[in-house]
């Protein structure tokens, strides 16, 4: 009976099929992608900053992609970025009262659903701030969820 080298065979059909099949990229998770910058929170930023997490977390319908405070924190910074023409001041409150102001003046367009600030869409325009969940003066919630009406109340109480 003759010598097989099986050794050899293993090799030639490794190498075949390397050369054959390009190596399968594995998807790189969203943290890997990002850089890191540390920001210092007050207390009562980051407890509602959690909460509203938690509460956006529970109340999506697809779970494709985790929702952390990181991911709430970037949305802002996106948010803030768009507006930068917006930001006016010199303290930490002035800045922070250019910006919502102005967001609270937003109006959205009922039929394409873009921003706008005017009436040039000639649709129904929806003023942003009716839109809002909850009114703190009045207490009402507008979000089906106490967990999310307590998140906003919190959220919106930071911000004072």
């Amino acid at each position: 009976m003759a010598k097989i080298d099986l050794a050899g065979k293993l090799s030639d059909v490794r190498a075949r099929v390397a050369a054959d099949v390009p190596p399968a990229e594995s998807p790189v998770p969203m943290f890997a992608q990002l850089s890191r910058k540390d920001a210092r929170l007050r207390g009562d930023q980051l407890t509602a900053l959690t909460a509203l997490a938690d509460a956006v977390m529970r109340r999506r319908r697809f779970k494709a992609e985790r929702i952390t405070e990181n991911t709430l924190i970037r949305v802002g910074v996106d948010l803030l970025l768009a507006h930068a023409e917006q930001l006016r001041g010199s303290t930490e409150d002035e800045l922070r009262n250019s910006v919502t102001s102005a967001l609270a003046n937003l109006r959205v367009c009922a039929s394409t659903g873009t921003a706008t600030c005017d009436s040039t869409c000639g649709d129904d325009l929806t003023p942003q701030a009716d839109q809002a969940p909850v009114s703190p003066q009045s207490g009402t919630s507008r979000f089906p969820d106490s967990e999310t009406s307590a998140a906003v109340l919190a959220t919106r109480e930071v911000r004072r």
